[in-house]
């Protein structure tokens, strides 16, 4: 028995495009903000521990915990200042994506060979092989093909019919490991 081949075209849409990458973006820096919040209230309660000694006339523990303090601080704040510049980068290279879309709107073909995993838009097309493959399913939203561990593609359920979506997800499970992300 031969094995069919996927073949399908998602068209181009900014909306789904945006909402991908913004995903992408927020699902990046999750964990990072989420540990540069303890170092506010790490900074927090250090100074508030030190201001509590300096009360107590307890001088050489106070400079520790003021010192230990603004470090926190200053750390938090150096993040957020980087987190606030990558935001602002991030969106105008979304901006500049977009307008490209529009100048070459052409759909991205998705095919699913026996032997390798294939997908193409208007400025690349990439060819892999199964072994370089892994796959997940993001909150049940997103399909999110890996390629040798640094190329992502991300195909949103809404940009695909059903009977689609399943052959893809069967193909996938078929050829290529599963692995959450």
């Amino acid at each position: 028995m031969t094995e069919e081949t996927l073949t399908y075209n998602t068209p181009t849409s900014e909306e789904i495009f945006t909402q991908i990458q913004q995903y992408e973006f927020k699902r990046a820096w999750k964990s990072n903000l989420k540990k540069n919040n303890r170092n506010l209230f790490w900074g927090l309660f250090s100074i508030a521990f030190g201001l509590l000694t300096f009360l107590f006339n307890d001088y050489q523990f106070t400079g520790f915990f003021i010192g230990f303090g603004i470090a926190a601080f200053s750390s938090y704040f150096s993040y957020y200042s980087i987190h606030k510049n990558s935001k602002k980068k991030f969106k105008e290279t979304i901006d500049k994506e977009i307008s490209n879309l529009r100048i070459n709107a052409t759909d991205v073909i998705w095919e699913f060979t026996p032997t390798h995993f294939s997908f193409k838009n208007y400025k690349s097309e990439y060819k892999f092989i199964w072994q370089e493959i892994t796959y997940c399913i993001l909150d049940d939203k997103y399909l999110y093909i890996t390629a040798s561990s640094f190329m992502h593609f991300i195909l949103d359920k809404a940009n695909i019919d059903e009977s689609n979506l399943n052959k893809t997800i069967i193909y996938l499970e078929s050829k290529s490991l599963f692995k959450e992300i």
